[in-house]
C-alpha cells in the first residue's frame, strides 16, 4: 500500500469519529424510536412489607390518651403511609419514630379522652386500618384547680410496675409497701408545687403522715396540660423496716381524674442508690454491692451516685395510682 492511500485511510476514519451521525439521544432531550440502548440491570428491591399489628389493638378501649401508638410490621416498613384521624375524620398530628430496623414505627401524640381514633397504613400497595377508643382519663377537672390544694394521695411502689430494671419489681412488689403520700402544696393554672413523703395504714383503715421521716420537695411543676402534671424533686428517700433507699434527680407524671380523687397512669423514676439493699436479698447490710452484682447478671451496670460511689441504677415505676386520702393533711418535715 502507498504511502497516499494510507493517508487517506486514516484522515476518512478521522472525520467519521467527529462527525457520527448515529446518536441515541436526540437533542431536544427527546429519544429516538431506537435509542434505547441502556444495558444495566434493574437492582430496585420488591416492596414487600406488610402490618403485623398495632398497639392499641383494632377494637381496643379505656386507651390512656398519653399512650404511645405503635405499627409493627413484617419486614421494613419505612415506606409505609401513616395517618392518625379522630371520629370526625379530622387528621390528627402525630410524631414517629422508627425502631428496631424500622420493623415499628413509634407514633406520640396527647389525644382527646372519649373519642375513637383510627390509624391507617398504606405499605407496599396494601391499606390496612384499625381503630380504638380512649378511656374518660385525661377529661378535663370539672372543679376549679384550686380544690386540690392540700389534699393528700397514697400510694405504695409495690403496686406499681417496675420496668427498669426489670429484676427490682420482684423486690418492690414484695418490700417496698411502704405507703407514700403526695400532696398538693400549691396549684395554678399552669404550676403544681408538691409535697411527698411516707405514711403509716392504721388499724382502722386510715393513713398519717409518719412525723418521723422528712417530706421531699417538689418545686414548681408544669400543670400546663392539666389534669396531666409533671414534677421533679432533687432527692427522696423511701425506706423499708429502717433500709433507707434514697433516689435521685425523681421525676414524677401523672393524670388527675376529672374528680380530682385520685392520681393514675404515674411515671416515676430516678437513680435508686442501692448501697443499702442488701438484706432485701438476704445479704448483711454493709454488703453494698448486692444489688448491682444481681444487676449486672441481668445485663444492667450501675453508675456513679451523686457522691461518686457506684450504685445506682436508673429505676422506672410506672402505672401508679395514688388515691385522695379524705381528711389527710400533710405537714412539711426537715
Amino acid at each position: 500500500m502507498n504511502r497516499h492511500l494510507m493517508w487517506m485511510l486514516a484522515l476518512s476514519a478521522c472525520v467519521k469519529d467527529d462527525v457520527d451521525p448515529v446518536d441515541d439521544k436526540d437533542v431536544s432531550g427527546g429519544d429516538t424510536a431506537d435509542a434505547d440502548t441502556d444495558t444495566d440491570t434493574d437492582t430496585d428491591v420488591p416492596c414487600t412489607a406488610t402490618v403485623f399489628g398495632t398497639e392499641p389493638a383494632d377494637g381496643a378501649t379505656a386507651v390512656y390518651y398519653r399512650d404511645p401508638i405503635e405499627v409493627s410490621f413484617e419486614g421494613d416498613g419505612s415506606s409505609a403511609a401513616l395517618t392518625l384521624t379522630d371520629a370526625g375524620g379530622t387528621a390528627v398530628a402525630f410524631d414517629t419514630e422508627w425502631t428496631n430496623g424500622n420493623v415499628q414505627a413509634i407514633l406520640t401524640t396527647v389525644l382527646e379522652a372519649n373519642t375513637t381514633y383510627t390509624i391507617a397504613v398504606d405499605v407496599c400497595g396494601v391499606a390496612t386500618s384499625s381503630s380504638f377508643t380512649t378511656s374518660s382519663l385525661g377529661t378535663p377537672l370539672t372543679e376549679d384547680p384550686s380544690t386540690l390544694l392540700d389534699r393528700a394521695y397514697v400510694w405504695r411502689l409495690s403496686e406499681a410496675t417496675i420496668t427498669e430494671p426489670s429484676f427490682l419489681d420482684f423486690v418492690a412488689s414484695t418490700y417496698l409497701t411502704v405507703p407514700l403520700l403526695i400532696s398538693v402544696a400549691s396549684v395554678g393554672s399552669s404550676e403544681i408545687e408538691l409535697l411527698g413523703g411516707v405514711a403509716y395504714h392504721e388499724n382502722d383503715g386510715s393513713y398519717t403522715q409518719v412525723m418521723a421521716e422528712e417530706t421531699w420537695d417538689f418545686p414548681a411543676g408544669d400543670f400546663a396540660h392539666q389534669p396531666y402534671f409533671e414534677a421533679y424533686a432533687d432527692y427522696i428517700t423511701v425506706s423499708y423496716d429502717g433500709i433507707p433507699i434514697p433516689i435521685e434527680q425523681f421525676n414524677l407524671s401523672g393524670t388527675f381524674t376529672a374528680d380530682g380523687t385520685s392520681i393514675q397512669k404515674g411515671v416515676g423514676s430516678g437513680f435508686g442508690d442501692s448501697r443499702h439493699m442488701g438484706p432485701l436479698l438476704g445479704r448483711e447490710a454493709t454488703d453494698y454491692n448486692a444489688i448491682c452484682e444481681v444487676a449486672a447478671g441481668a445485663g444492667v451496670v450501675c453508675v456513679p451516685c451523686s457522691d461518686g460511689e457506684p450504685y445506682c441504677l436508673y429505676i422506672v415505676a410506672e402505672d401508679i395510682t395514688a388515691v385522695w386520702e379524705e381528711g389527710l393533711t400533710m405537714v412539711p418535715v426537715e
